[in-house]
């Protein structure tokens, strides 16, 4: 199950990360979305759904230690599997069996995605989370990213942007007649273009996934 989960989270990768990176304007963003087995954004799902948080992160401009904080709202709304969580840094893939660069810190309460155990983000850099879920909740379920680098000027973590995506959740034995696991188009994080290209760049994904294996 977790070697399936693993291929599917690559499958749509790259479409993602050409969603959150070619469209960047803003000297660093940060894009959250959820989305479905193949790869769609997702508005409407079934308590007990498995789903995909990807998270895409870009820079142009030099960030010392990047990371993201990662929360759900409520905290039960989503299980992540942070073992089978997958981190690409420029296109370059890594995985967190050891728990890595996402994992759960007492610290920030928070989930922290830690770019920087990769490298320090430089202008035009990208990296990409895509980490597994299950929906366990029911009702609005909100992730949100704060993307934060470390300011050796300021000595502190500075947050320098911001994103959230919403989905709805409902009881399973409600679906019939509903639809559960709707999708809706692309976010403004994303691009209409990006979109159009997922059946073929998840193509590619499962190709350049069997080159590493």
């Amino acid at each position: 199950m977790r070697k399936l989960a693993t291929i599917f989270l690559l499958m749509i990768t790259f479409s993602m990360v050409f969603a959150g990176a070619v469209f960047a304007q803003e000297p660093a963003t940060v894009d959250v979305a959820v989305v479905d087995e193949n790869g769609n954004p997702v508005d409407i799902t079934c308590n007990g759904t498995d789903v995909a948080v990807v998270i895409n992160a870009s820079s142009e401009v030099n960030l010392y230690n990047p990371f993201v904080n990662v929360t759900v709202d409520p905290d039960t709304g989503l299980e992540f599997t942070p073992e089978d969580a997958v981190m690409f840094f420029n296109g370059v893939p890594y995985t967190n069996e050891n728990l890595d660069f996402f994992y759960w810190s007492d610290s920030w309460q928070s989930w922290v995605w830690w770019i920087g155990w990769v490298d320090d983000m430089d202008a035009n850099d990208f990296a990409q989370l895509i980490v597994p879920a299950k929906v366990t909740a029911i009702g609005p379920i909100t992730v949100n990213g704060d993307f934060f680098y470390e300011s050796i000027e300021m000595q502190d973590y500075v947050m320098i942007d911001s994103d959230s995506y919403t989905i709805f959740s409902v009881p399973c034995n409600h679906c019939h007649g509903h639809p559960c696991g709707a999708t809706v188009p692309m976010q403004a994080t994303g691009s209409p273009l990006a979109v159009a290209a997922l059946g073929l760049l998840s193509i590619i994904g499962g190709a350049v996934y069997g080159k590493l294996r």
